[in-house]
């Protein structure tokens, strides 16, 4: 099981700390957060939880406390946990920080972006996610892909993006989609695709077992993956009925026109990811 990163957020205003923490904890690779509101309780979680992170309000009801947070961190936690100030009195306050020293330096209103990516080079996330990636990641995909969806017209333009020397970034794969579920065994056996890629914008929860049921039927014809996709999560019953058989599922979470392309590329990139494991490349 993963152990989660934790990141304190010290703040005497409650609304910031909540802010910081809704926003990083959507955003973020799997952080447990935890808050405090006053020094003493800052000082007690850093000894009790051991947070790799501190994003610290220097202006804790006063500097002194603040910088009295600061000062223990880098004595007795130097290197184990990194501390990010967060001021708003930049000018008065950065050369007095600078002398006790930090990880990372913030005024408000804070960039909650910036702040985010500044957690991540203090955790060595991307050289965390650059050393666990398969080295057949590096290989450009290759692969026949499937679209199964009632609108056709919906994943014709879908699959597009697939063809799509562009967004596709030299991955070769092979696209057709097809709405005749009724035919779909057929379509299965003659097509022979590697990933086989449901849309699950339109169908029930039973709609969509009944068909991966049926795609992994036959083991002649059974598809080297399958993918299930769409915009939001499903019940933890018919996630862990997805799992069981082995199936994956990309959320993309996308809710307006202008987050289009995003939508997209995160399903690319989640495809090309699968081929990557599945050895579906390039020789």
């Amino acid at each position: 099981m993963e152990v989660k990163k934790k990141i304190l957020v010290v703040d005497d205003e409650p609304s910031v700390t909540f802010t910081i923490s809704a926003f990083l904890n959507r955003v973020g690779p799997g952080y447990e957060m935890i808050r405090a509101f006053d020094k003493t309780k800052a000082l007690e979680l850093i000894e009790s939880q051991r947070p790799q992170v501190v994003l610290l309000d220097i202006d804790l009801a006063g500097i002194s406390a603040g910088l009295e947070v600061l000062e223990t961190i880098n004595k007795k936690y130097k290197g184990k946990v990194k501390p990010i100030v967060i001021t708003g009195h930049a000018k008065d306050r950065r050369e007095q920080i600078e002398q006790v020293g930090y990880f990372g330096f913030f005024t408000k209103p804070v960039n909650l972006k910036k702040l985010s990516d500044k957690i991540k080079d203090a955790l060595d996330i991307d050289k965390i996610i650059e050393e666990t990636i398969p080295k057949a990641l590096k290989i450009l995909p290759k692969a026949k892909l499937l679209f199964v969806e009632p609108n056709f017209h919906i994943y014709a333009y879908l699959a597009s993006i697939f063809d799509s020397k562009e967004m596709s970034n030299g991955a070769e794969f092979t696209v057709k989609v097809t709405d005749d579920i009724s035919g779909l065994v057929d379509v299965l056996a003659d097509y022979k695709p590697d990933i086989v890629l449901i849309g699950d914008y339109f169908m029930k929860d039973e709609e969509m077992l009944n068909l991966v049921d049926l795609i992994q039927k036959d083991i002649k014809i059974k598809p080297v993956s399958v993918i299930v996709h769409g915009l939001f999560e499903r019940k933890d019953t018919f996630e862990a009925y997805l799992k069981k058989q082995g199936v994956k599922h990309c959320v993309q979470n996308v809710m307006d026109n202008e987050q289009l392309i995003r939508m997209n590329r995160k399903l690319l990139d989640f495809v090309s990811h699968e081929c990557a494991t599945r050895n579906l490349v390039k020789e």
